[in-house]
């Protein structure tokens, strides 16, 4: 009964993410908000993410009596009403301002927490397949795609908030009747290393904060194009139909390498999955800009099978390997914190910046010269060569890279 509670939540929840992150730009420009003022309402959503999810993490690494499942409800309850002011008051400016970044970074906050609730449930001796439930999200996120495309295309950008919060209200009814985790707070207790702060966390993982750096940088230009969607699809001859299809290919893409991700990560190594997801982001990017109209631009993000479909799943396995177990849920904030955070406010920044000044190819140029980055030291972070301090006895001998 579990895995289809969990698989259920990982659908609603991609299906949310999908409208309030995805569609958030064409409602505020729906609403008066120019290239800038979107770009710095995501920009502090993205903050308030990083500090959200680090804050979080801590306190839950540290309190074990305090459960994943209590923080999910507080977080979709605070989502909740950030998008039911929204929508009563469409009017505010300001209300619109304030109330958007906080339902952005209330949603992207629940990503990891929902990853570190699988592996407590998984430490349990409970089989929930990470895998298949986070494909099941991914078929969410591709479906809403398309549907959202086309309702917003015919009855306008104003119907995105009130099937949001509809959805997030079954959320809430759904991980109410999902089961705490009640022996991890035993095993946490047999672990010999205490949970790190944020400093000791960056000086004792040497090889996830370049394993963290090279994620950011390869989705940085992913981060941008998410944001201002709109704007890349209409450079190239489309509007907010095409833009749904995007996103439904591009989901869709996802669903097979995520699904057999457990089997992929147990037969290829994590590693592996890592530096072939790094080179197929190059690929993406750099191949968009030899496209000149949106026929071509739509069949591209078919490359999301390699790219963020292989990423997704093995960049779990590969950070909480190389992690010890008192920082698990800290290790993957921290990717969330990479990625939504750091990367998605740089993204967002230049991306506005240069969106209202510059042509979309010079992005795309940029983007590609970061993507290109990324994956250079994504291969360096899944090396074979030793990192200052890694003693594979220091968390349990579980450390992937030693594997042969």
């Amino acid at each position: 009964m579990l895995k289809y509670q969990y698989a259920g939540l990982q659908f609603g929840y991609w299906v949310d993410y999908l409208i309030i992150i995805s569609f958030s730009t064409v409602v505020m420009q729906g609403r008066g908000f120019n290239p800038s003022a979107i770009g710095l309402v995501t920009t502090i959503g993205a903050i308030l993410t990083i500090v959200l999810q680090m804050t979080i993490a801590t306190i839950a690494d540290r309190f074990s009596k305090l459960s994943l499942k209590t923080i999910l409800l507080a977080l979709f309850a605070g989502a909740l009403m950030a998008a039911g002011l929204m929508t009563f008051l469409p009017g505010k400016y300001m209300v619109t301002f304030i109330s958007m970044f906080v339902a952005i970074s209330l949603t992207n906050v629940v990503n990891p927490l929902l990853v570190s609730l699988c592996l407590q449930y998984n430490d349990e001796g409970i089989p929930v397949d990470f895998g298949v439930a986070r494909s099941i999200g991914s078929l969410g996120f591709a479906v809403a795609g398309y549907v959202m495309g086309r309702i917003t295309g015919q009855f306008g950008t104003e119907v995105v908030l009130p099937i949001y919060c509809v959805l997030l209200s079954l959320l809430v009814l759904l991980v109410s009747f999902m089961p705490k985790p009640r022996r991890i707070v035993s095993k946490v207790k047999l672990q010999p290393e205490e949970t790190s702060s944020l400093p000791q966390f960056f000086t004792r993982y040497p090889r996830y904060i370049v394993f963290l750096s090279g994620a950011i940088l390869m989705f940085f230009m992913q981060m941008l194009i998410n944001t201002y969607m709109i704007y890349f699809v209409r450079e190239f001859g489309g509007g907010e139909a095409e833009m749904g299809t995007v996103l439904s290919l591009t989901a869709f893409a996802e669903i097979p390498a995520v699904a057999l991700g457990v089997t992929l990560v147990k037969r290829f190594k994590p590693q592996t999955l890592l530096r072939v997801a790094a080179v197929a982001g190059f690929i993406k990017f750099a191949s968009i800009l030899g496209v000149h109209q949106i026929r071509w631009f739509i069949p591209i993000h078919a490359i999301h099978f390699f790219y963020s479909g292989l990423y997704t799943v093995s960049s779990v396995y590969f950070a909480d390997r190389i992690v010890a177990r008192t920082d698990a849920i800290k290790g993957q904030s921290l990717l969330s914190v990479g990625i939504t955070g750091i990367s998605g406010i740089s993204a967002n920044l230049i991306g506005g910046i240069m969106i209202e000044h510059f042509p979309i190819r010079m992005v795309l140029v940029l983007g590609a010269c970061i993507s290109l980055l990324g994956a250079v030291l994504m291969f360096y972070a899944t090396g074979n060569h030793v990192f200052r301090g890694e003693k594979a006895g220091a968390i349990g001998g579980k450390i992937f890279y030693t594997d042969t």
